[in-house]
């Protein structure tokens, strides 16, 4: 159950994206022989709404503020901390090497500014053995996730 759900929750961007309607793409997804429960896939519907609605908003907040309900996505996710925060990184190898584009989650039980999800991303990368050589360009918070406690 759990390779099926993940899978769909793929599938389920995309769909989402071009515009199918939850019931249109549950029924595709019956026809291709995936078993979800209806309760299930309606609140990973909801949840993919809220993330793909609020994906770069945060980038927008102020960085001394703490991002608005209406800027933070609900996902009813069962997330190892209540707050995940999407992080553009860019970094460079050395100089003259093309910058490359990483997305970073940062996670954490209380809420954080983007000032505070900054600062995290620059004290986590040197612990990063693979980023650990590459200098930050630019960090550029994208988006911020808030699991609903039922």
């Amino acid at each position: 159950m759990g390779i099926d759900r993940a899978t769909v929750i793929g599938l389920m961007r995309g769909a989402f994206r071009r515009g199918q309607s939850a019931n249109s793409f549950l029924r595709d997804m019956k026809a291709e022989g995936f078993k979800l429960r209806r309760t299930d896939a309606l609140a990973d519907w909801r949840s993919i709404n809220e993330l793909e609605t609020k994906k770069d908003l945060m980038q927008y907040v102020r960085k001394d503020y703490y991002p608005s309900k209406a800027v933070t996505a609900q996902v009813s996710w069962d997330l190892t901390q209540e707050y995940m925060y999407v992080v553009k990184v860019k970094s460079r190898r050395e100089p003259g090497v093309p910058v490359t584009e990483r997305n970073v989650n940062i996670t954490s039980d209380i809420p954080m500014t983007p000032r505070m999800v900054e600062q995290a991303v620059v004290e986590k990368w040197a612990e990063w053995e693979e980023y650990g050589a590459e200098p930050i360009e630019e960090i550029i918070p994208w988006a911020a996730v808030h699991k609903v406690i039922e």
